[in-house]
C-alpha cells in the first residue's frame, strides 16, 4: 500500500495495513481464471453506468463527473487484484443462460468494486501518514487521522468542482448526429442476446459524430513523435476503438428498447479476437499494421513491464491469448491524451521523449496565454536572468504599472497518493521560484527590472498557472496563488484590467466556499474489521464551478 523507505508507521499500523491489503483475497472472483473474473467485473462496471441511463435518470454535471471519475479510479484496484491473483487465461464466461446463473458472481463483482471504494481511502491515509502529512491513531478497530487532515479543503474541492472541457458522461443518445438508423438496420435481438454488423460507413459516421469530443480530448500537436508512432497516428487508432465502443454502448440501449431480456448484460462488453480487432482497426483507421500493433502493445493492460497496471492508461484488456475485452464506458470516459502521456512517462524507453515534450507543452501554454491577452496594451515577455529562476511568462500593464509573473506547470493531474505528493513538490518548487523573483524585484535587482523594463513603482505579483491541478492545502503559499490554466485565461478575457485580475487572485476569489459550493462530511471506510475515519465531498451546486 505505502512505501517502507524511512518508515514512519508503527508496527501496529503496518500489521493493520497488511491485513487491509490482502482482504480482497476473500472474494469468489479470485478463484476464477482471469478471463472469467475480469469479464464479470467489467460487465458489472458497465451496468453501473448503463442501467441509470436506461431508467432515464437525470444527473447534475457534478454528479456526472463524479460517476465517471469513480468508475475509472475504482476499477483500478479490483482489476489489478484479479490480474495479479487469478490464474492467467481461461474462457470468457458468457452464454445464453449467463444472466440468471451468474448472479452470485455478479454480486461478487459488486462487492469487489465496493471494496475498492473503501480501500482507496485506506491507501490515501496510510500513504499520507508514511510521508508525515498526517498521523494515524488506531483505537480498537478504528483508525483516526489527526485534525490537520480537515483544514484547507477548498483547494481539493477546486480540483474536483472546476469546470472540465469535456463532459465525462452522456445521459442519452444524440439521435441527430450518431448513426442510429445505420445501427438499427443490422441490429438483431434474440431473447437476451443482441448482434449488429460493423462496417466502414458506420464507424466513419460514428467518428464524425464524436469529432467534437475527440477535438477536445486531443489538443497537442499531432506531429509529436514517440518512439514507434506519432500522436496523430495514435489518435486515429483511438478514435476507431472509441467509436466501436460507443456503437456497442448505443446498440445495447437500442436492443433493450426493442425488448432484449436482461438489459443486454451478456453482450455489454465487446469481446473481439486479436485478429478481428487488428483487421478492423487497420482497415478503419488507415494506419499500418505495424504501428497499430505497437499501439496495441502500449494500450494492452499489463504490457510493457508496467508494475502496477491501470485500466485508465491501458484500457485494452486482454482476457486470454486470443480475446480482448473492450468495456465501452471505460473508453468513452477516457482522457485519451492525458492517459497516453501518463503511460509514456512510465515507460523507460519513452521517458526522455516525454520529458522533451513537457517543455514543448509549457511553450504551448505560454503561446496560448499570450494569444488570448484581451488588452492590446499589455506587454508579455519570457526570459532567463542570471542568478534567478527563468521567467516563464510576464504580463505587464505599463499604464496601470502592474506586472504579473507566471510560473507555468504542465504535468499529468495526479490520481493516486504517491502522484499527488510528487506533483505537490512541483507546485511548491514553482511557488518558491516566484518568491525568489518577487523578492529580487523588491530588493531592487537591476537585471530583473531591466529585463522586464519596469521600475519599483510597479506592483509585481506572482501566480503559478497549472494545466491540470493546483494541489492541496499543503502545497499552497499565502503570497503566491495557484490556478488552472483555462480558468486563468477565462478570467483574463473577462477582466481586461490586470490590477483587478491580480486582486482576484490575491484574495483567492477563484476558490469554492465551503457551505456555499461544497460541504465536507466525515465518513467511515471499512475493510474487514477495520474502520477508518475519513472525509467526503458533496457538491452544493449542480452545474460546473467556474467563477469569474
Amino acid at each position: 500500500m505505502s512505501t517502507r523507505n524511512n518508515d514512519r508507521l508503527t508496527p501496529e499500523l503496518r500489521a493493520i495495513e497488511s491485513e487491509v491489503d490482502h482482504y480482497y483475497m476473500n472474494n469468489p472472483l479470485i478463484k476464477l481464471p482471469f478471463a472469467s473474473s475480469a469479464w464479470y467485473l467489467l460487465a458489472f462496471c458497465e451496468d453501473s453506468i448503463a442501467i441509470p441511463i436506461m431508467k432515464g435518470e437525470q444527473l447534475s454535471f457534478q454528479r456526472q463527473a463524479a460517476i465517471a471519475d469513480n468508475l475509472v479510479y475504482e476499477l483500478n484496484y479490483p482489476l489489478r487484484w484479479l490480474y495479479c491473483s487469478c490464474s492467467p487465461g481461461g474462457k470468457v464466461p458468457f452464454n445464453a443462460d449467463n444472466y440468471k446463473a451468474a448472479w452470485n458472481l455478479k454480486k461478487a463483482a459488486w462487492n469487489l468494486l465496493e471494496l475498492a471504494g473503501e480501500y482507496k481511502l485506506f491507501v490515501n491515509a496510510f500513504t499520507y501518514a508514511n510521508h508525515d502529512w498526517i498521523k494515524l491513531l488506531p483505537c480498537n478497530t478504528t483508525i483516526q487521522p489527526t485534525d490537520n487532515l480537515y483544514s484547507g479543503l477548498e483547494y481539493e474541492a477546486y480540483n474536483r468542482l472546476i469546470r472540465r472541457l469535456i463532459s465525462p458522461y452522456k445521459s442519452s443518445i444524440d439521435v441527430n448526429s450518431f448513426p442510429k438508423d445505420e445501427i438499427l438496420n443490422t441490429l438483431r435481438v434474440e431473447n437476451n442476446r443482441f448482434t449488429y454488423k460493423l462496417n466502414p460507413r458506420i464507424v466513419s459516421d460514428a467518428i464524425q459524430a464524436l469529432k467534437p469530443e475527440f477535438d477536445q480530448k486531443f489538443s497537442l500537436p499531432e506531429n509529436w513523435k514517440f518512439s514507434r508512432y506519432t500522436l496523430g497516428e495514435f489518435r486515429k487508432v483511438f478514435e476507431v476503438i472509441d467509436a466501436i465502443a460507443n456503437i456497442r454502448f448505443y446498440s445495447r440501449l437500442m436492443a433493450v428498447s426493442l425488448g432484449c431480456v436482461g438489459l443486454g448484460y451478456i453482450d455489454s462488453i465487446y469481446v473481439p479476437t486479436h485478429n478481428e480487432l487488428l483487421r478492423r482497426i487497420v482497415r478503419y483507421s488507415g494506419i499500418s499494421e505495424t504501428k497499430v500493433l505497437s499501439i496495441f502493445d502500449d494500450l494492452s493492460y499489463g504490457n510493457r513491464g508496467i508494475a502496477k497496471p491501470d485500466p485508465a492508461i491501458q484500457p485494452l484488456i486482454r482476457l486470454n491469448q486470443d480475446v480482448y475485452a473492450i468495456m465501452p464506458c471505460l473508453w468513452r470516459f477516457s482522457a485519451a491524451e492525458r492517459n497516453l502521456t501518463k503511460l509514456l512517462n512510465r515507460l523507460p524507453s519513452e521517458r526522455d521523449i516525454y520529458s522533451r515534450l513537457v517543455s514543448e507543452k509549457e511553450k504551448l501554454m505560454r503561446e496560448r496565454i499570450e494569444s488570448r491577452l484581451p488588452n492590446t496594451m499589455f506587454r508579455s515577455i519570457h526570459c532567463n536572468i542570471s542568478g534567478l529562476p527563468d521567467i516563464d511568462l510576464a504580463i505587464i500593464d505599463d499604464v496601470d504599472k502592474t506586472c504579473l509573473l507566471l510560473e507555468l506547470k504542465w504535468f499529468i493531474d495526479p490520481a493516486e497518493p504517491r502522484e499527488i505528493m510528487e506533483k505537490t513538490e512541483e507546485i511548491k518548487k514553482g511557488i518558491e521560484q516566484l518568491l525568489q523573483l518577487t523578492k529580487a524585484f523588491t530588493n531592487g535587482d537591476k537585471w530583473l527590472s531591466g529585463k522586464l523594463k519596469i521600475d519599483l513603482s510597479y506592483k509585481v505579483f506572482g501566480v503559478v498557472v497549472s494545466a491540470n491541478w493546483i494541489g492541496h492545502a499543503n502545497a499552497q503559499s499565502p503570497k503566491i496563488p495557484v490556478i488552472k490554466e483555462d480558468h486563468f485565461i477565462a478570467k483574463l478575457e473577462a477582466t481586461p484590467n490586470l490590477r483587478a485580475v491580480i486582486e482576484w487572485l490575491d484574495n483567492r476569489k477563484y476558490l469554492p466556499i465551503e457551505g456555499e459550493h461544497f460541504e465536507v462530511g466525515k465518513k467511515t471506510a471499512t475493510v474487514g474489521k477495520w474502520n477508518l475515519e475519513w472525509y467526503g465531498f458533496k457538491p452544493l451546486i449542480e452545474e460546473a464551478f467556474f467563477p469569474l
